[in-house]
This record gives structure tokens, C-alpha cells and sequence, in this order.
């Protein structure tokens, strides 16, 4: 999407072993610009999970100061990573009728596609953090990346859905609004790093993106573009040398 102004973003990386900042401005032209970066030792997190809420928003305000200082304003608006194994995905398919002789499809007709593959029984303590289309169909016709402009009777979609558990995600709000700062966005971690770390190319080709972490090893499994699978392993770091036992 191209932007009308430039804009000023914050990322917030909440880790087991280190709580890290960016503030970066994105330029209407397409250029991005690192303002400034500051990071702290983490406490009170775990396995991707706030286990001392105190802790952890004390790291969290002294990181963001640290990046006020650096950059000479106030993050705002922050986009904060989710990881630990309350993370789960699932694929939904769903479909839309159009019209009996056929129509073009237009936005809003994929956008109501995509809300009706989303339309699944949670559990009342997940809640949807991500919704991915990984691909739509016209009529008996699979595999399209794009319908919009193309005619058809009926639409569908395949949708990848990320949920996690709902006092996760509370606890990550209100340990950033504890620390003075409010969130825009919740973003999965494997997500994020997909998009920094490989390219169009690599990702429509597939690639494992393998994220190992203090306590926390992610796999993100990219194919067609897409993020298509995740896998979140939790462990202790000092119980590897049991596990490696000859």
C-alpha cells in the first residue's frame, strides 16, 4: 500500500532473554528509515509468557525510554510481538453466493468471503490475532491469488487462521499500558520476522524460518507467499544437557 505522508512506526519485541525497540519512519516513496533502537536484559518472561508482570513492565518502560532518548519523542501506537505455545493455527474455508448468472467480484465481496472463513467456534479463551487468505476460488475454479474483476456465480477462500489465549493477550496490553504506551497491533513473531527476513521470492518457493530463542524455538513454514504452517517449542534452557545425555 503506498503511503499518502510519511509515517513513524514502533516495534516492541518482548523476549525471554532480551526486550528490544525499533522506531523507524516509512516514506510515502517506499523508503524506510531506522530512527532508533535500544534494548534491555528481559525479567518476568518466559517461553514467550509474562510470568512477573512487575518485572516485566519495568523492562518494558525502561526500554522505551532508553528509545525516547534516542530518537527525541514518544513511541506511540506500538506494535508488540505475541509468541509462547498458546499460539495456535488452523485452516477455515468459506464461501459467499454472487449471483445465479454470474457477476465480477469486487473488494467488498472478498472481504465478506475472507469474514465468512473466519466465522469459526473459538473457545471462549482464544481469540483471532491474525487472518491469513491463502487462497480464493471462482466457482469450480480453485487456486486463485487474486478474483477481483474476474465473473462468477459463487466465492470462496481458504483462510489460515492464527488464535491465541485471550489473558495472553491481555496481559500483554496491560503490561505495555502499565508502562505508559499503547498498543496498535499485536503481531505474531514468526510473522514479523518472515516479513524482515525473506524475501517475495523465498517466500512464494517456501522456506522454514527457524527463530531459536533463550526458551523458545519458533519454525514458520512460508509456501505461495503465504505464511502456511508454525510450530512453537517451549524448553527449559538448563535441562539441555539432560537432554543430550550420551
Amino acid at each position: 500500500m503506498r503511503l499518502k505522508k510519511d509515517i513513524i512506526v514502533t516495534g516492541l519485541d518482548i523476549g525471554s532473554s532480551k526486550t528490544t525497540a525499533v522506531s523507524a519512519r516509512i516514506g510515502s516513496g517506499g523508503t524506510f528509515e531506522v530512527l532508533g533502537v535500544a534494548a534491555q536484559p528481559s525479567k518476568g518472561v518466559s517461553r514467550g509468557m509474562l510470568v512477573d508482570l512487575g518485572e516485566a513492565t519495568d523492562v518494558v518502560s525502561k526500554t522505551l525510554r532508553k528509545l525516547r532518548e534516542k530518537t527525541g519523542r514518544k513511541p506511540e501506537k506500538l506494535y508488540v510481538n505475541i509468541s509462547g505455545q498458546t499460539v495456535k493455527a488452523s485452516r477455515s474455508v468459506g464461501m459467499i453466493p454472487l449471483a445465479l448468472r454470474g457477476r465480477e467480484v469486487v473488494r467488498p465481496d472478498m472481504d465478506r468471503c475472507v469474514t465468512a472463513a473466519s466465522t469459526i467456534h473459538l473457545p471462549f479463551d482464544r481469540e483471532i490475532i491474525h487472518r491469513i487468505v491463502h487462497n480464493f476460488s471462482v466457482d469450480d475454479q480453485p487456486w486463485i491469488k487474486n478474483p477481483l474483476g474476474l465473473y462468477a456465480s459463487r466465492l470462496s477462500c481458504e483462510v489460515y487462521i492464527l488464535t491465541a489465549d485471550v489473558n495472553h493477550i491481555q496481559s500483554i496490553y496491560k503490561c505495555v499500558n502499565d508502562a505508559g504506551y499503547d498498543v496498535r497491533e499485536i503481531v505474531f513473531t514468526g510473522l514479523a520476522d518472515g516479513a524482515i527476513l525473506l524475501d517475495k521470492s523465498q517466500k512464494e518457493e517456501g522456506a522454514a524460518l527457524i527463530d531459536i530463542g533463550d526458551s523458545l524455538t519458533e519454525i514458520s513454514i512460508f509456501s505461495g507467499g503465504v505464511l502456511s504452517g508454525i510450530d512453537i517449542i517451549a524448553f527449559e534452557p538448563g535441562n539441555l544437557k539432560d537432554d543430550f545425555k550420551m
